[in-house]
């Protein structure tokens, strides 16, 4: 596991001055491009990119607004350009194996098309509206909106790539960047043998400002009539109905009362530059492979797998690796990841991607044949060894705040280890005062009531507490 930097021997903070987001080969990170953000993007391949969405979907609107039946001639054209091949090499969003990103299929793009249609007979007709539609459309989410919009703005993406390897001097070859298009000079991911695709990262962000349902909902909700008729659908609980169900109302809701939504598109089109916080990275996405990196070289670990290599050897490493993280955890400030700025929780996968980080340096660092394998770095930890052991260990990392708490020791991690055909697992638990003491202390009693099959259970206090240097003052 490297990143881009690494890799191809680059200063991480003069590679941060180009303003591209440096990517880790083989875990791709969960950020979106927002295109709200190419209207204020300084990155200057990037100038006139906003424009090329807004005219791709101003020309959709043009053929959607004379479809006279399902299935005619601008139906079909309406189709042909909502179908969007997959970009490679993004190293963005959901896709695990780095390749692809989140197409539209035909079973996407036909609800979509009906509803915008309808739209557009209801007499709204701002290209923008496609930028909404993760907040009203079933099963298209930020993934979706960013690769579509990745694959409106390729050709300014692939110029800012060659730049800047161009200004660093990184090596580049033709390669695939999207089916269907000639090949182009690109940095190579040696991880897919595809090419890397560089993301500016004044355009990213953890959740593009058009799907931050609370602010299209509040707009929508101020409408009396439409209150109204929330209130007759799921009553008061709003918060509490499934995305689903939030989603339907709002689209129904936009179709029946057009002037709805126009004021949500005028609120939209107003809105600011929301900028993701790199700094503090809120969603834990970007700084734990540089702190994976500088922790395991501050405090080193020595590992050794005896040959020949058996569970209980690996087993015995994979144990080492989590106490020695529980050390970092607890006495050397590595939980200051696990929080913000603010002094709240981050996502339990901030959790699991420091874990990932931490074991892949320490393996590395000793020259082991084990390696840590997750869907992506987040999820369950897989050790497994390159060649001559089949066998595999799982770590299973959750936080004392996450409901499932007992579920992942009874039921989850068991599941799959029986998946991964691996005998032993470790419950890697990270108390960050989300849990009770009371629930805490069930949860001890159902460690200890467990059966000898059971995972082994290391639990880590991961509150802050001062340095050693501040409590002595």
């Amino acid at each position: 596991m490297q990143s881009f930097c690494d890799y191809y021997g680059i200063d991480p903070d003069a590679f941060e001055a180009s303003g591209a987001l440096d990517p880790v080969f083989g875990v791709d990170t969960r950020l979106f491009i927002d295109p709200c953000l190419l209207k204020h993007t300084d990155t200057e391949e990037l100038a006139n990119s906003y424009d090329r969405v807004s005219q791709h979907f101003a020309d959709v609107l043009k053929v959607v607004s004379n479809i006279g039946v399902e299935g005619d001639v601008f139906w079909r054209t309406a189709d042909q350009r909502l179908t969007f091949p997959e970009v490679h090499g993004l190293c963005i969003g959901y896709a695990t194996n780095g390749k692809t990103g989140s197409g539209m299929g035909p079973g996407l793009r036909k609800p979509l098309l009906q509803t915008v249609k309808k739209i557009i007979d209801a007499g709204v007709k701002d290209p923008a509206l496609f930028e909404l539609v993760g907040a009203f459309e079933d099963n298209i989410g930020p993934d979706r909106i960013s690769d579509m919009v990745a694959r409106i703005i390729l050709e300014d993406l692939v110029k800012f790539t060659q730049r800047v390897c161009s200004d660093f001097g990184i090596p580049m070859e033709p390669l695939v960047v999207s089916k269907g298009l000639p090949k182009e000079d690109m940095p190579l991911n040696p991880v897919t043998g595809n090419a890397v695709i560089l993301v500016p990262r004044d355009i990213l962000r953890d959740l593009p400002i058009a799907e931050t349902y609370g602010d299209i909902s509040r707009i929508a909700y101020e409408n009396k009539l439409l209150r109204d008729e929330l209130n007759a659908i799921i009553g008061d609980s709003w918060r509490k109905a499934t995305l689903s169900d939030q989603k339907e109302v709002l689209r129904n809701s936009f179709i029946k009362h057009p002037d709805i939504l126009l004021d949500v598109l005028s609120a939209y089109h107003k809105a600011g530059r929301s900028l993701y916080d790199f700094k503090d990275d809120p969603a834990g996405e970007t700084r734990w492979y540089r702190a994976s990196k500088e922790f395991s070289a501050a405090y080193p670990l020595e590992l050794t797998l005896e040959a020949p290599a058996d569970t209980e050897r690996v087993f015995a490493v994979v144990k080492k690796i989590c106490q020695h993280f529980r050390e970092l955890i607890e006495d050397n400030q590595l939980c200051k990841l696990l929080y913000n700025k603010g002094g709240t929780r981050k996502h339990e996968s901030a959790a699991q991607l420091i874990f990932f980080g931490i074991a892949s340096a320490y393996c590395r660092a000793n020259g082991l044949e084990l390696s840590p394998e997750s869907d992506g770095g987040r999820g369950p930890v897989d050790f497994k060894l390159s060649s001559g052991f089949d066998g595999r260990v799982l770590v299973e990392v959750k936080l004392s705040s996450n409901s499932q708490l007992f579920h992942g020791f009874e039921k989850q991690l068991p599941i799959y280890q029986k998946a991964e055909r691996a005998t032993k697992g470790v419950y890697l638990v990270i108390d960050n005062g989300g849990a009770s003491e009371d629930r805490m202390a069930a949860f001890r009693n159902l460690v200890l009531s467990a059966g000898k099959d059971a995972p082994e259970v290391i639990i880590v206090d991961g509150i802050p507490r001062p340095s050693a240097s501040k409590a002595d003052k």
